[in-house]
């Protein structure tokens, strides 16, 4: 963390970031605890997964070697990017956001969602993009310290004049 520079999502100040208000090392975050309630109302209102019990039951998930049921990628990937949209503000555009599964994400686990900014392209011209480019590591990390998703996400920032 990079001390004055680490802000939360949700600040205040997260509301439109300009590409030269970000450096290397900037650092954010927000919390997450996905319930039940959540897994379920989203399972039926995409249809998606519908057929896997582990999603919902635990009963399913115990006899797959889980603690509790799990929560579906995508939701760990819609959170991910809710971060980094909330950090960037609405004038910023997600170019990329890859991702990779390490472990599952259960239901009730206390999670972090986090952004590291790793790199910015101050050229001007990143991928064909006028604007600058910042480039971040992100993660979810649950209470026991493990990162069960880890990604990377490349965000283009508009200039501030």
């Amino acid at each position: 963390m990079t001390g004055d520079r680490a802000i939360l999502a949700g600040d205040p100040r997260a509301a439109q970031r300009a590409f030269e208000d970000v450096a290397v090392g900037d650092r954010f975050e927000v919390p997450w605890q996905p319930t039940h309630a959540q897994v379920v109302a989203w399972v039926k209102l995409t249809g998606m997964f519908a057929d896997d019990r582990r999603v919902f039951d635990l009963e399913a998930a115990r006899a797959g070697g889980l603690d509790r049921p799990i929560v579906p990628g995508p939701i760990s990937v819609i959170m991910l990017e809710r971060l980094v949209a909330d950090w960037m503000g609405p004038l910023g555009r997600i170019q990329s956001l890859t991702v990779s599964y390490r472990r599952a994400v259960l239901h009730d686990d206390r999670l972090r969602c986090i952004a590291l900014v790793i790199d910015v392209h101050g050229d001007g011209d990143y991928e064909g993009t006028p604007e600058g480019a910042v480039s971040l590591d992100v993660s979810l990390e649950n209470e026991r310290g493990e990162q069960p998703v880890l990604g990377t996400a490349v965000v283009v920032m508009p200039r501030r004049d």
